[in-house]
């Protein structure tokens, strides 16, 4: 298996840290496990975006560098504001969408 298939298969976020041998508080995961995961599956997403693409010996240090950073931004107390990354256009729901929306729900 690569790397990615042992991400894929993993149950809980600290088994993600010690597949990455990347150290972790688990009061900051008790804490702020979704954000972690989200944030670093989204540091994953820019990494395999990279050209030429990632080898599967690139792949482990750039991971656990990601990792250890989104650990480290929650353990300072960072939230997802401060992340840098765009919406994608399938992430942004228009205002007027959201209206129609609203005004179908049956709220009686």
């Amino acid at each position: 298996m690569n790397l990615r298939e042992d991400i894929a298969q993993i149950d809980a976020a600290e088994d993600l840290f010690r597949l990455l041998d990347v150290a972790f508080d688990p009061a900051v995961l008790a804490v702020h496990r979704i954000a972690v995961l989200k944030r670093f599956g989204q540091e994953v997403e820019l990494l395999e975006r990279r050209q030429p693409p990632l080898s599967e010996d690139e792949r482990r240090p750039l991971y656990a560098g990601a990792l250890q950073r989104t650990h480290a931004l929650y353990a300072r107390g960072g939230s997802d504001r401060e992340l840098s990354f765009r919406a994608r256009p399938r992430d942004v729901v228009p205002v007027d969408r959201l209206r129609r929306a609203v005004g179908k729900l049956d709220v009686t």
